[in-house]
């Protein structure tokens, strides 16, 4: 009798759901399951989810994986966790029990308290490779510190920890019940060394953390332990985001990842943290850390756009009456199309970082009488900023090719279109959008030998198209002449 093939478990936590797929040793989804989670948005700082509803959606998609009849036909020999990144919440080591919400990464409460670090923002970037923004999770665990009465009141008994979101889940998964987090989330604080990949005391001493607050780093491939009630070993863990360049395997290094989630993010991976070059300074991108075992690391380079799919729900919330759903299952087209939208939904990141600006469409006319002018300025939006990124990239690595994408929003097909229409790379997107799962799932896998690329779906090469030229040149006229930003139009 021949034995059981082999396969291996993702579970991917993202911001607006969480998911569990089985894939076989070639990379094909065997089973999968799928649970929304609530995200509330009390206003435009403040973003929270519930640490419990999100623990109770992971297992129970994974009981679901599990008890499908493809799960007992194979050999489960590795699962990965992939979560999504810089959103912390504050919790009991001797119990579990949450203490506070979870802040989502979005929760920018905690800014002004941020901006009077902004003298050591050229350390803090030299050491962890971000910008100093209120996204990145310290300004939150601080204001949870300041704040939370069930968090001093933790702190008092010695009994509290605030920790990236991964961090409680994996103490919930396993039987180990460790409290540690991966490399690539805990870079995400803005208390991590890139180069040292731990946490920097200089950091910690800046922004006034505790370090017995904060989980063990631990590299992306490790032992976590095993999930409870099935002895399947948890072997990586990483960033959404992060791990979707790895949906293919190890990425080439002209690789061009786009993600497109509740926000929007691209990434390319740079064989060092290129921190030291002063391109990278300048260019308004971040750097991070892709894998890494105990022994090497690696690195990427990365453009971020808050307002994805929360761009198309903050839609929604500003004009109920718009059926922005049903829009998005039209064909849209851009043929004559006027409006153009700020897409400062969640702040605008990178390469500008404002968080000064509010989200409004410029040029309005006819967006009340044609709502799928209104559907098309978003979606828009987030093709130019996606696209000042890219061009930010060229400034200092060559050499980039075709643009992989992947994501919800990647099924707009006006969406791939218009990509490569303004970057100038063909835009290819596989039959499998689930990009983060895939690579995590890649990561946590023993042998993999065997895993396949995902086939392509559909490509879009570079057409010409003066009408999106034209307000993508409007979109950059307007802030540098309304905000002063320093942009070539």
């Amino acid at each position: 009798m021949n034995p059981p093939a082999t396969a291996c478990l993702a579970l991917d936590q993202g911001t607006l759901s969480s998911r569990a797929l089985l894939y076989d040793e070639t990379g094909t989804v065997l089973c999968s399951a799928s649970r929304r989670i609530t995200l509330k948005r009390i206003d435009a700082q403040h973003v929270e989810q519930d640490g419990v509803e999100i623990l109770a959606s992971i297992l129970a998609v994974l009981d679901e994986v599990l008890a499908a009849q493809q799960a007992t036909r194979v050999n489960i020999k590795s699962a990965g966790l992939a979560t999504q990144r810089s959103s912390i919440l504050a919790w009991q080591p001797s119990s579990g029990k949450v203490l506070s919400p979870v802040l989502s990464w979005q929760d920018t409460r905690a800014a002004d308290w941020l901006s009077g670090f902004e003298s050591q923002a050229e350390l803090i970037q030299a050491k962890t490779g971000l910008r100093l923004s209120p996204h990145y999770s310290v300004s939150k665990m601080q204001w949870l510190l300041q704040h939370n009465r069930n968090v001093q009141q933790a702190l008092a008994q010695q009994d509290c920890v605030i920790t990236p979101l991964a961090s409680y889940l994996l103490y919930h998964l396993t039987d180990q019940q460790h409290i540690q987090i991966d490399i690539a989330n805990a870079c995400r604080s803005l208390l991590c060394n890139l180069q040292q990949r731990d946490w920097d005391a200089q950091l910690l001493q800046l922004f006034s953390m505790p370090p017995a607050l904060l989980p063990e780093c631990r590299p992306i491939s490790y032992n976590y332990g095993t999930i409870k009630q099935t002895g399947i070993p948890i072997t990586a863990v990483n960033g959404d985001q992060t791990a979707a360049l790895y949906s293919d395997g190890e990425p080439a290094s002209q690789a061009l990842r786009v993600n497109l989630g509740t926000g929007a993010f691209v990434l390319t991976p740079v064989t060092k943290p290129l921190l030291e070059i002063p391109a990278f300074t300048r260019s308004g991108l971040l750097a991070g850390i892709a894998s890494s075992n105990q022994n090497a690391a690696s690195y990427y380079i990365e453009g971020t756009v808050n307002g994805a799919a929360s761009a198309i729900q903050w839609l929604q919330q500003c004009y109920p009456d718009m059926d922005v759903s049903q829009i998005l299952l039209t064909k849209l087209s851009g043929d004559g199309q006027q409006a153009v939208f700020i897409n400062a939904v969640g702040n605008i990141g990178s390469p500008l970082w404002r968080s000064d600006i509010k989200a409004h469409f410029i040029d309005r006319q006819g967006i009340q009488s044609d709502p799928q002018q209104a559907v098309i300025a978003v979606l828009e939006s987030i093709v130019f900023l996606l696209t000042m990124n890219i061009q930010s990239m060229l400034r200092i690595k060559t050499g980039l090719q075709q643009i992989d994408i992947s994501g919800g929003l990647s099924n707009q097909d006006y969406v791939c279109q218009a990509l490569a229409n303004l970057s100038g790379f063909e835009v290819a997107r596989s039959q499998d959008t689930e990009a983060t799962a895939r690579g995590i799932a890649w990561l946590s896998s023993p042998d993999t030998d065997n895993w396949k690329a995902g086939r392509i779906e559909k490509s879009w090469l570079p057409l010409t198209d003066e009408a999106l030229q034209r307000r993508y040149r409007q979109f950059k006229q307007y802030l540098k002449d309304v905000f002063g930003m320093d942009i070539q139009v």
